[in-house]
């Protein structure tokens, strides 16, 4: 058994703890999972009583929740939905930056939008506050939202794409009903207007289609979802690596005054004759 009055240095107070939580980790994963855990509030009084401040305690909280944090990825009929974290705030350079990557993946420079709704251009860029939005419309109708938000002490990103006027199903049944259309009509007409032959081969051909259109629907949903998973990825990446490239700025160093004061109280030290000799050869 330890020595109950021994007194533990802040150091060691640390590793108390991180192999503390180690050795119940482990041997909480021998016998059953558990939903176990402290709140940031029972943290912060480990922390405080470990010697360590409680604002580098929240830094770490905030990089471990961000850092590589997906936050969700969502699904709708009709949308995908996906979203990031960043550690730190938005910055005006970080937002241009980003603005610009969203129009190299969305963006198309080769036309103008007069409809304000961000279509077949650049998109459109709106502040809402300490929020702001970048929206995209494609000439193939995908809607594209970027939203960053404050969160805590970092930003959240989220995006959304519009994939679809209705659920795959449902588009599925309407592209096929549409396609098996003018093939039956042009079966019925080559086998004697046979509205029998008509409605079979109606039948037969949207029977097959239905499941092609869905099967390909799904996969040009899960394309597009992936593409918006990379998108998001890089927009972390170049936020990150403009916040590491902010440099501190360094107050310049006033060399040139101290010496001339130096010189002047040298000056001042010298007898009259000397200095008055000194300046005048300075001068020629």
């Amino acid at each position: 058994m330890p020595d109950p009055n021994r007194t533990y240095t802040e150091k060691e107070i640390a590793k108390l703890l991180e192999r503390t939580a180690q050795l119940q980790a482990d041997d909480v994963r021998d016998e059953q999972p558990s939903t176990s855990g402290l709140s940031l509030s029972e943290l912060e009084a480990i922390a405080s009583e470990a010697g360590l401040d409680p604002e580098y305690l929240h830094r770490a909280a905030l990089e471990i929740e961000s850092t590589g944090k997906k936050g969700f990825q969502n699904r709708t009929a009709t949308h995908i939905h996906t979203q990031r974290f960043l550690s730190q705030e938005l910055t005006e350079d970080v937002w241009e930056e980003l603005v610009f990557e969203l129009r190299r993946s969305f963006g198309s420079n080769s036309s103008i939008d007069m409809t304000g709704l961000g279509s077949f251009g650049n998109g459109v860029v709106e502040q809402i506050g300490r929020s702001r939005e970048w929206r995209h419309t494609s000439p193939m109708g995908v809607h594209t939202s970027v939203l960053l938000r404050p969160y805590k002490e970092g930003t959240r990103i989220e995006m959304s794409q519009k994939v679809g006027a209705g659920s795959p199903k449902s588009e599925a049944i309407g592209y096929g009903f549409l396609l098996s259309i003018l093939p039956a009509f042009i079966l019925a007409v080559i086998f004697g207007k046979s509205l029998l032959v008509g409605a079979a081969s109606f039948t037969v051909i949207m029977a097959m289609l239905v499941p092609l259109v869905y099967l390909l629907d799904m996969r040009w949903r899960d394309k597009k979802l992936a593409n918006l998973e990379s998108v998001a990825e890089r927009l972390v990446e170049f936020a990150n690596e403009k916040a590491s490239l902010a440099s501190p700025v360094v107050e310049p160093r006033l060399e040139t005054s101290t010496t001339s004061g130096m010189l002047e109280l040298e000056d001042e030290e010298l007898a009259p004759e000397v200095v008055s000799a000194q300046r005048t050869k300075n001068r020629s």
